[in-house]
């Protein structure tokens, strides 16, 4: 099996019409804007879309990018390939696509400051919608996932992710089909286990699906497990690596996206290429001793205290750039 993708399993992403674009820009021109906008002196927006409030709102503003509007972009062939089965819908978004795409563009360019949340989306971004920005890696709690105190018990492979088509679970279930490795899957659901999940891994007595776990049990989990995998699809950055790090566990994952930057050496992990069951089933059962103390570094590369030190920065430009436009 290579990197296939189910995308009506476990939830859509639709890209959005024509239609769809007028209908959330329309949305913002109505609304108030969120007091909590109001009483900011530089706005930071998650949402592309929330950009519209810069046209009734004069305040420095930051783009914090972090999907590089997948649906539309990136993932737009294969999700309408693979996600979306009325033929007639798929003709609309296929004649809208750019006119959707330059809407994109006008909004991402009302934002004094962009920031994207790794190489990857920043490539995106400027392939698709054609505005360049600035890589601002997430945070991680580094005083939170930390090293154990003493030895771990590595006598088993961690996965963590929500329940959804992007994140190829059926990858990992496969690999450890016939093997006597363990897997414990933790599988973030709104609504319980889905059906589609306990199908896949009714006759398998060698992985545990877990619905939820607090802290301190995830901070346990990461601490003693021999790897934690990850196999998402085109994943724009990915915290669940740089968390394992922090704890002294290395990583398996795909070879795409965001992961290529945060597992970017031997010393931290493995890639593995397609297929990627095969591959997959390969490192686990090939899984070397990693020196924790190597990966706790480069863990800390994330840290609250960089990111807080260059969004200041950040900050800092967007009040100039938008000083400046004042000024014509």
């Amino acid at each position: 099996m290579r990197g296939s993708i189910h995308i009506p399993i476990g939830g859509k992403m639709e890209p959005f019409d024509k239609e769809d674009t007028k209908f959330q820009l329309k949305i913002r021109d109505l609304i108030e804007i969120p007091e909590e906008v109001l009483q900011q002196d530089v706005v930071i927006f998650h949402c592309p879309y929330d950009l519209k409030f810069l046209d009734r709102l004069n305040k420095p503003s930051i783009l914090y990018n972090h999907l590089g509007g997948r649906q539309n972009t990136f993932m737009f062939d294969t999700i309408l390939r693979e996600g979306t089965s009325d033929r007639y819908k798929k003709i609309i978004l296929r004649k809208d696509h750019d006119w959707v795409l330059k809407k994109h563009n006008e909004l991402f360019k009302k934002a004094d400051v962009i920031l994207s949340n790794s190489n990857f989306i920043r490539s995106m971004t400027l392939k698709y919608i054609g505005v360049d920005s600035f890589v601002c890696y997430p945070p991680v709690d580094i005083k939170k996932f930390k090293l154990p105190k003493n030895i771990p018990i590595r006598n088993y492979f961690l996965s963590v992710q929500r329940y959804h088509w992007q994140k190829r679970i059926d990858i990992q279930i496969e690999a450890f089909r016939g093997i006597k490795e363990n897997l414990i899957l933790i599988c973030n659901s709104k609504n319980g286990i889905p059906y589609e999940l306990k199908r896949m891994t009714e006759d398998m007595n060698n992985i545990q699906i877990l619905e939820r776990v607090n802290d301190k049990e995830l901070l346990k989990l990461y601490q003693n497990a021999k790897a934690t995998i990850q196999t998402g699809y085109l994943e724009d950055f990915g915290l669940i690596p740089v968390e394992s790090m922090a704890c002294g566990t290395p990583n398996i994952v795909v070879d795409e996206a965001g992961f290529k930057e945060t597992v970017n050496r031997t010393e931290l992990g493995i890639r593995i290429k397609e297929p990627y069951v095969q591959n997959l089933r390969k490192a686990i059962l090939n899984i070397k001793e990693y020196n924790s103390k190597i990966l706790k570094k480069e863990a800390e590369k994330y840290s609250m205290e960089r990111f807080k030190k260059e969004m200041k920065q950040y900050i800092k430009l967007a009040v100039e750039r938008h000083d400046k436009k004042n000024q014509f």
